[in-house]
Parts: C-alpha cells; structure tokens; sequence
C-alpha cells in the first residue's frame, strides 16, 4: 500500500494546519484557559523533546542494544527528578529575569555580550544535526510511503525535493506559529497547546503501532511471547550489555540535551506560567516517557520478523505496508510528522531568538532609538531567521546525502550539546566561575568535538574515528562515546582552570551572587539618580525611541502595580529591574543591561539592601531544610517581635529612605507601613518629617519629650532615642509618652491640691486672726462717734481684708499653678517678690519644721518665667529643703546673673542626699522621706516646670563634710524685663 506524492503533501498540510488552528484557537482563548492553561498541557508540551530521536531512531537503538534503548528516556527523565538542582533555579531565573535562552541565561550570569554570541553560534552549528535528523526522518518517510525502496535512488520526485518542499511549509507554519508576539517575553498559550497535541498524537500513533503489531504482525500477545522465547536473536538482542564507559556516555549525552537543547530550554522556562507547573513535570515527563517507550521493543521486533528492507528506524511504516494498512503507514508517518515538525518549529523558534538578541541587534544593524515602532521589525528579522535556519538545517541534510542514519546524526547533535552542560551547572552552583574560564572551555571542548565527531561526520569520514581510536576501542558507539568525553573533559579542565587562575569582574560577581542558590546572599542596597517614574521614559528615550521606552516604562509600572507618579526610591529599584528584565525578553539580557546600564545607572550605597532581602526570603519562592529552616524560622520570630513591639521603631539609610516603620510607628503616626517603606523621609507629612529629620541629624542620641500635637483638642508627646547601625542607616526608637504626660500632669495638679490640704489648718489660723480683728474693728465702729477715730478704724478694717486677700490669693495662685487649661505664658517676673511669696505660704503650714529662711536675691532681679509655675517651683525646692533640715535648719536662696540667665541656688544644711541616689531624684515617685510623708511629685515636677519654662535645674549634695551636708538645686533661668511677653 503506497501513497501519492500529491496525497502525503496534503497530509502533511492538513496535519500542520490542525496544529495551527489549535494554537489559534487557544490565543483567542476559544480553547478555554482552563485547559490551555493547565499543569497536563505544560507537561505534554514538554513532549517535544521527544523528536524523530523517540519516534524512529530509538527503534534502531533497542533492534541494535535491546534494553538500552532505555538509557534515551531515563537521560531525559532524570533530569526532571534531580530538577531541585538545576530545573528550579534555572526557572527562577527565567521567571525573575525574562531569560528565554541558554544564550540569554549565561549571557546574564557572565555578564557578556561575547558568551552570548559565542553560545548562539555554536549552538546552531551543534543543532544542524538535529534539523538534518528531523528533515531527514521525514524525507525518507516520504519516499517509504509513496512505495519506494531503500535502493531506488531516483524516481520521478526525489525525497530531497519532498523533504525540502515540506521545509518550506514548517517555515510557514512557523512562522505564522511561533512569531505572533513581538518579542519572546510573552507566553505563547497557542505554542504550548499545540505542542501537547503534537506530543498526544506522537503517543496516540505510537500507542496505534504497538497495537498493529502485536494483533495484527503478532497475531495476539501470546503469540508474541512464544515467538520471543523461540527466536534466540531476540534473547541475543534483549540481554545485550554496552561497557560501563558507553551506558554512561550515553546517559550523560541525553541528560545534557534535556537540559541544554534551546527547544526543551523553551518550552520549559520560557513557556512556563506558573512555577508549579515544573513540579507536574517532575512526575509528569517519566510518565509520558515511559508510555511513549511502551512501543518501541514491539516495533523493533516487528522489523526483525519482517526482515524488511527499510532502516530499523521505519518499522512503523514497513508494518503498514506488509499488513497493507493505510491506516498503520498513516499512523507510522503520523507519528514522524508529528515528531519532527515539532522539534523544527521550536527548535528555530529558540535559535532565531537567540540570534536575534545575540547576532542582530548587537551588531548594530537595527537602530531601535531610529524606529517609530521597533516590534515591528523586530518580528520581521525573527522571522527572516527561522527561515534561515531552517533552510541551513536542510542544507546540512542535504550535504549529508544519507551518509549518515538517524542515530548517528543524534549522537554528534547530543554530544555538541553536552558541551553546554558545564556552564549551566555552573550558573547557580559555582559562583568563581568566569566568562574566560566559560569561553575557553568552550573552545576547547567544542573544537575537540568538531574534530573528532561533526566534521567526519559532515564528511562520511567515520573511517576517520576508527584510525585515531582503533588502539582503543573496537566498535563505533566505543569510538564516539571516547570522542565525546574527550571533549567534555577538555571543556570541563579548560573551565575549571582558567575560571580559578583568573579574576571575575565586579559584574559577574553580582551576577553569580544573582544566580547562586544561596537564597540567604545579601544584595548592596542601590541608590538611582532619578527621583520618579516619568524620569525613566525621558532616559530610555536616546536608546530605544520615544514611544517605545514610554511603552516599555508604562508596561513595567501596569506589572508592579504601581501608579505612575510613583517615587519611591524602593519601588523605583524594582521599575528599573522590571524595564531590565522585559527588555531581556525583548532584546536579550546583553542589549538589555547595557541600556540599562547606560540610561539610569546605580550608585552604590555601601549598605545592604534589607527590603529586598525581606521580599526574597518571604517570597514563598525559597524552601529552606535543616538549619537554613531554623534560621529563617528565627528570623521570621525576631522580625514579628520588632514589628509587634509596643515601641516605635524605624530606620532609615543615608540618603534618607525609609527602611522599616513598624505596627507602633503606624498606630503612633497614623501613617501606614506601605506608605512609608521605601520612601524618602522627605514624604512624611508633618510633624513627623521634620522632627525625624532634625533628630538624626542632631548630635544628640536622646530628646526625653517633644510635643507633636496637630490637633489643640488632642496633645501628643513623644520621646526618642536613637542609634546607628551597619553603614550609617539610623534606628529611631519612638515612645508616645502622652498618657504619662497627661497622668503626670494630673497626679502633679493633685499634689498641689494636697499641699494645700496640707497648709489648711496654717490657712486658718491666718485669717482667723484678721477676722477677729476685723470684728473687733467693727464693733467698735458702733460706738464711735468720733470722724477720725471712724476713719483710723475703717483704715485698720481695710489693712485687715487685705491680708485676707493676700493669704487668698497665694492659695488659689498655688492650686492653679501648671493647670493643663492654660499655657505657659512667659513673662517678666521679680525673683525676690516670688520667692517671698513662697515662703509665705511654706510658713502658713504650723504643722511643718520650723526652720530659718533667707531671701538674698536682689530685688531689681527680673527673670523670664510663668509666675504661677515658679511660684510652684519654689514651693516645692524650698519645701524640701525645710524638710531636710532639723531644728537649726537654715534654708537661703541666692541669685546672681550670668551672661544672658540667672542662675538661682535654694542651699539648706539638712541631711543631703546620697550620691547612689542623685541621678533618681527627679524620676516620679522617687523619694527619701519616709513612707507616707511624701509622693516623690515635687522634684518632677520642678524638672518638668523648668523644662516647659526653657530652664533648667541641677543637684548638688553635699556641699560641706560633717552632720549636715546640705544639697544645693541651682535653678538656670532666663534674664528679662518689663515690657517683654512670651507665650509658648
């Protein structure tokens, strides 16, 4: 059963045009996202891997090696269960960084635009195998389905012709497939869609195949395990053993390519949506390989019972046409097509992206800053490219002119791209790496590879391998798997030897502290020259155009959700890493950085950067075991404890950004966290911009009160304290003290008013004796008759009501004395007449010690103060000093002016008071009375008056040796005179 060159054609245009309505089906989301977007559409898509290497080749493999067939799909797999290691960092790279290539990925960790064009022109040389294989796969496919044999070299269409009619309809295909988007940052849903269908229709015709020849070649299982144990070839085959260095060889080769090749690469990083998706894989691929790897010793067994004439690797289509099946032929070249077309599209897919970022743009051949729109032309050249490829791959193919079966074209392609291998596991795994020690393994490996593998291969020359190795091996998988570890260890030497005698720059040192596993690094917090969004358009402009770097900065604010008037110098970190990363998708990371570089550098703070370290380790993206667990768990611990202290605490860098604003800077200010963070102190509202501002700048590291009210009806204090931290970032601890304050004030206020209980009985018995002498007065007016004697009385009367109304006043001043109704009002007040005063009303308590008092203060001194509040001042000072002393007690106060303030001392020769005990003395509630003789108010009070005044007042004690030591407080006040008015 054959077909027409006519009828293969349109199967082949009506299977590639399925694919493309699926994928345009799934862009226009008619395909609903549930399905396009789900963890079993991913994986399958990842079936891509699984070219006419799964399809074909691996038949020729298991007929020549049996079992070992296998080491194909555990290569591959085992990539996906060890993805901890290489997959996981590799993806988050990807995500973080819009890396869409191997190219792109060591380009950004080795921070040059030459390891990304040295990767870019390798890997197409390395891939030209691969595309020689895939055409080649379908080009003799063709020529076995339209009935010719392996020795008719000519007909009257020669599957080159076909096979390079069919590259031209994958080049449409592909282009219309795979280039939708501007630029490769973008996930192409209808990509990965189509390419799980292409992998279930791979499986599906496989599957289709082993049910052919089990029933139909076979005629039923039984009949095929009797065959098995009575065909001795078959034993022969099945228990065939390659040599340890071979099985090894071979394992190693599919690993790397599962891993390096720029079509799986593709699909698993840059087509990835979300991070979990690549945990389905993990168990999803050795899933898929297994059921796909079902067929394969079935349709090997069937060529061995044929005895056709086709490669092993067409056994599929040998089945179709022994049984005369239209049906299993289709099915056989089905599952070709589907193979190869999809490798062909991604893999040039991937390769036109890398030459693109890579070859194009850095040559300068495209002048974006010159393009009104600069995606247009960017799509044109992606497209030029695959076309490019494609054809060379055909090229490559064609020169080969069948030189070489399918397997052997796997294996150069495979070990080129071993050769890959050591630069990704260095990436995240070794940061003294560098782009010398990476070029020169490079250099070195592939140059053996070329040697000793492409070019006999390109030549036909295989001859060629069994000369220089025939002292060493005697069959050709020998040969090529010395060959190939030849040249990995000669990369792997070269890498390790230069990287380790030679010095990274200071970029690929951040890049490798990028790329490093170690999640726990610690970033140097940058500081940008810009001060706001818009600035960034204004800068990208020179390089990339007007409307697109408007573009490019309005898409990266949409991204981080910030508005565009943002300023925050942490957000505008992330806006210029966030431009970064998508003109990494757009433009490579190269182009990317070195625009980037170029418009809006960095200036390095010399601190670390503790907002992005927090954002890293909670981004739910790190999963530490062991003691890096219990280390983040403390973390997390000490972290919550700072954010839940009842303390104020923020923190601030040099340049005046906000690091951290804790639940109490929230409650105190009203101002919240997400505000604040990573702002500048200069966006504070009032009073709070200022008061920090002048605080960290301030000599001193503590300010015990200071108001902050914004609203009369609410008063508001607060004290603070301060301390630097690791390159100059300040720590500012803020204490809301208005309730102590407001407290205080009440318990001083109720102090006072006991005070005055206390000279109550004092209080009567002064008026108690101008009242009776004012009745007397009164009395005697009756009986007077006398004018002059009424007036002398009436005179006596008034001397009387006035020492009435002064004893009055003194106690209803006292009581009101620092009331919170009122303000400070300073004003001129007479030393002297104040304390004078003061002593009057110390006098009216009988109860109290009698002792000597002494006013030597001048009486012209006039001092700036509240009367009232320094009246209680007094009160209190002198009152204590009487307290202090015993019968012979002596208490005098002096004054005497110094330079612009009058310094008053309240001097007794009491008891004095302990040096332990000096620095408690004006802490409230601290006294050295006994209990119940004092509150421990006054002397807080007095600091507190003083303070409120401007003043200030100090301990000294004692003040002479002997039995009474004697304490000094020296009030410093500020000089004033009449005429002058102050209110605070």
């Amino acid at each position: 059963m054959s077909f027409s060159l006519t009828q293969i054609l349109l199967l082949v245009a009506c299977y590639l045009s399925v694919l493309f309505a699926i994928a345009h089906l799934a862009e226009r989301e008619i395909i609903p996202r549930a399905i396009s977007s789900h963890p079993l559409t991913y994986v399958l898509s990842l079936g891509v891997f699984a070219g006419a290497m799964a399809s074909n080749a691996v038949i020729d493999v298991a007929y020549r090696y049996g079992y070992n067939f296998l080491l194909y799909y555990c290569g591959i797999g085992l990539v996906f269960l060890l993805g901890a290691l290489i997959l996981i960092p590799v993806l988050r790279l990807s995500r973080v960084y819009q890396l869409a290539s191997l190219a792109d990925m060591l380009a950004f960790r080795f921070r040059s635009p030459r390891v990304g064009a040295a990767i870019t022109i390798t890997m197409c040389i390395a891939l030209l195998p691969l595309l020689a294989l895939q055409i080649q796969a379908i080009g003799d496919s063709v020529h076995y389905l339209s009935g010719h044999n392996i020795s008719e070299t000519h007909s009257d269409v020669h599957h080159d012709s076909v096979a390079l009619v069919v590259c031209l309809v994958i080049i449409v295909f592909a282009i219309l497939f795979g280039t939708g988007h501007a630029s490769s940052r973008k996930r192409n849903t209808g990509l990965v869609t189509a390419m799980a269908f292409e992998s279930l229709v791979k499986l599906a015709a496989l599957i289709g195949l082993m049910i052919a020849v089990v029933y139909q070649v076979f005629e039923g299982p039984e009949h095929m395990a009797q065959w098995l144990r009575d065909y001795p070839p078959v034993r022969q085959q099945l228990t065939t053993q390659l040599s340890f260095e071979n099985a090894h060889t071979l394992l190693l080769v599919f690993f790397a390519g599962a891993v390096c090749m720029p079509h799986i690469f593709h699909m698993m990083f840059a087509e990835n949506a979300e991070s979990e998706h690549l945990h389905a894989a993990s168990w999803g691929i050795p899933l898929y390989l297994m059921l796909l790897s079902l067929p394969i010793l079935p349709l090997a067994w069937a060529g061995m019972v044929l005895e056709h004439p086709m490669p092993m690797a067409y056994s599929g289509l040998a089945v179709g046409q022994h049984l005369n099946s239209p049906l299993v032929s289709v099915m056989a070249f089905v599952a070709t097509l589907s193979a190869a077309s999809a490798t062909i599209v991604v893999t040039t897919l991937a390769l036109a992206n890398m030459c693109l970022n890579h070859l194009v743009l850095p040559s300068g051949l495209l002048r974006l800053a010159e393009e009104t729109d600069i995606y247009r032309p960017l799509r044109h050249i992606r497209r030029l490219l695959i076309a490019v490829l494609i054809l060379s791959g055909y090229a490559f193919y064609f020169t080969l002119a069948d030189s070489q079966s399918l397997t052997a074209l796997a294996l150069v392609a495979f070990a080129g791209t071993l050769q890959f291998l050591p630069g990704v596991i260095a990436t995240p795994h070794w940061p003294r790496a560098n782009r010398r020690g990476l070029l020169a393994g490079l250099t070195g490996g592939l140059a053996t590879w070329f040697t000793l593998i492409m070019l006999p291969a390109t030549q036909g020359q295989a001859q060629l391998l069994g000369y220089l190795f025939s002292s060493l091996a005697a069959d050709q998988l020998s040969i090529w798997a010395m060959a190939t570890m030849l040249s990995l260890g000669v990369n792997v030497a070269l890498f390790a030897l230069v990287s380790l005698t030679s010095e990274s720059t200071p970029d690929e040192r951040i890049a490798a502290e990028i790329c490093s596993m170690d999640e726990l690094s610690r970033p140097t917090r940058q500081i940008l020259p810009l001060t706001s969004a818009a600035q960034f358009a204004e800068q990208l402009a020179p390089a990339l155009g007007h409307t697109a770097a408007a573009g490019e900065v309005e898409r990266a604010l949409d991204e981080l959700r910030f508005q565009p008037d943002e300023s925050r110098p942490y957000a505008l970190r992330r806006l210029r890493r966030r431009i970064e990363a998508n003109l990494s998708g757009l433009l490579g990371p190269a182009i990317a950085h070195s625009i980037i570089e170029r418009a809006i550098p960095f200036r390095d703070s010399g601190t670390e950067d503790i907002n992005l370290i927090e954002r890293n380790l909670d981004s739910g993206q790190v999963q530490f075991t062991g003691l890096a667990a219990d280390l983040d768990n403390l973390r997390r611990r000490y972290r919550e404890t700072l954010e839940q202290l009842p303390i104020g605490v923020c923190s601030m860098g040099t340049d005046g950004e906000m690091l951290m604003w804790n639940d109490a800077m929230e409650a105190i200010t009203g101002v919240a966290a997400s505000e604040v963070q990573g702002s500048l102190l200069s966006t504070l509202p009032a009073p709070w911009q200022q008061l920090l501002a002048d605080f960290q700048q301030s000599k001193d590291n503590a300010v015990l009160k200071t108001d902050v009210t914004t609203d009369p009806a609410e008063p508001s204090w607060v004290s603070l304290h301060k301390s630097g931290a690791a390159g100059g970032d300040t720590i500012i601890l803020v204490e809301d003290i208005t309730a102590y304050e407001l407290l205080e004030a009440e318990l001083l206020h109720n102090e006072r008013l006991a005070s005055i209980g206390r000279l109550a009985a004092g209080v009567a018995h002064e008026i108690g004796n101008p009242v009776t002498g004012i009745a007397c007065l009164a009395q005697n007016l009756e009986y007077a008759d006398d004018p002059e004697e009424i007036a002398l009385t009436a005179q006596d009367i008034l001397k009387q009501t006035g020492r009435v109304t002064k004893i009055v006043e003194s106690l209803v001043n006292f009581s009101h004395a620092g009331s919170n109704s009122e303000s400070i009002e300073l004003g001129p007040c007479n030393l002297a007449d104040c304390i004078d005063e003061a002593i009057h009303l110390l006098t009216l308590d009988r109860d109290a010690q009698l002792v000597t008092y002494s006013n030597h203060c001048d009486r012209e001194l006039v001092v700036l103060g509240d009367s009232q509040r320094l009246l209680q001042v007094f009160v209190n000072l002198i009152g204590n000093a009487r307290d202090a002393c015993d019968d012979r007690g002596h208490v005098q106060i002096q004054a005497y002016p110094k330079d612009d303030v009058v310094l008053v001392d309240v001097d007794d020769n009491g008891s004095g008071i302990p040096v332990e005990l000096q620095h408690q003395v004006f802490e409230p509630f601290f006294t050295t009375k006994d209990p119940g003789s004092g509150t421990g108010l006054g002397l807080a009070l007095v600091y507190s008056i003083m303070d409120d005044m401007g003043g200030s007042v100090q301990l000294t004690s004692p003040l002479q040796e002997g039995p009474r030591p004697g304490t000094r407080f020296t009030l410093t006040l500020a000089t004033s005179s009449y005429g002058i008015e102050f209110e605070v």
